[in-house]
Order: C-alpha cells, then sequence, then structure tokens
C-alpha cells in the first residue's frame, strides 16, 4: 500500500518534470560547442522568462566586441587568467544584464570561452527566430 502511494506520487511528479521540460525546451536542435552553451542558456531565460531580454543583451555584447577593440582584446587574451577575467566579467556586468546573462559570461570565463561569445550570441539568436517563426530568405 505504502509503495503504491510512493510509486503514484513519483509518477506525478515525473510527469509534471517532464512536461516543464518540454516546455523550456529550445525550439530547434543545434549542435557543436556553441549550441551547448546557447541551449543551455535558452533553457535558463526560458525558466525565468527572460527569452527577449537575453538576446537584446547577448547582441548587445556582440556588438560591443565588434566596435571596441579594448574589448575585443580582453576576450581573446589568453595571458589573462581565468579567475582575472571572471572578476572583470562580474565587475562590467553585474546589476547591468540579466542573471542569465550574467551567469553565461562567467561560466564562458571560467571555460576559457569567452571568445566564443559572439558565436554563442549568433547562435541564441538562430534559436529566438526558430521561437518567434522567422525565416531567412534570399531573393535572388
Amino acid at each position: 500500500m505504502l509503495s503504491s502511494t510512493f510509486r503514484a506520487a513519483a509518477k506525478r511528479t515525473m510527469s509534471r518534470t517532464m512536461a516543464t521540460e518540454a516546455a523550456h525546451k529550445p525550439p530547434i536542435d543545434l549542435h557543436g560547442m556553441h549550441a551547448r552553451y546557447a541551449n543551455a542558456t535558452y533553457v535558463a531565460a526560458s525558466k525565468a522568462s527572460v527569452l527577449d531580454t537575453v538576446e537584446a543583451e547577448l547582441n548587445g555584447i556582440k556588438l560591443t566586441a565588434s566596435n571596441s577593440p579594448a574589448f575585443q582584446s580582453f576576450l581573446e587574451n589568453p595571458l589573462i587568467s581565468r579567475d582575472q577575467k571572471e572578476k572583470t566579467v562580474a565587475e562590467l556586468m553585474k546589476g547591468k544584464v540579466s542573471d542569465v546573462t550574467l551567469n553565461l559570461m562567467l561560466t564562458l570565463a571560467g571555460n576559457a570561452r569567452l571568445v566564443d561569445a559572439p558565436k554563442i550570441a549568433d547562435t541564441y539568436s538562430q534559436l529566438m527566430k526558430a521561437k518567434r517563426g522567422e525565416v531567412e530568405a534570399t531573393i535572388i
């Protein structure tokens, strides 16, 4: 009797968890290192209901990297330690971006992947375009 009660409770919890995970799943399957970070960021942003905010912030980071040689150099410089990059990212972005974006950038800094931030932003934008149903077309 008791074990059947536990099984029933476990089934209810599992079905709720599965439904929740499906609701936050990225709309398309992308593969590769950039996609791993973009997919994880998409799921976190979806759960926090800040998908569009994160997209705008990532596009802002990408734009800053392309317009600021100093910021681009910071992202690319392998001589700056991971700890120093994490501290600098936290100082630059804390309170200015969402927790999801800050977490992504701190993770990239800790994994020595800050140089990939613009590519991850592009991949995240692909996910968002798919969510909105946007399709890119070339007219010849």
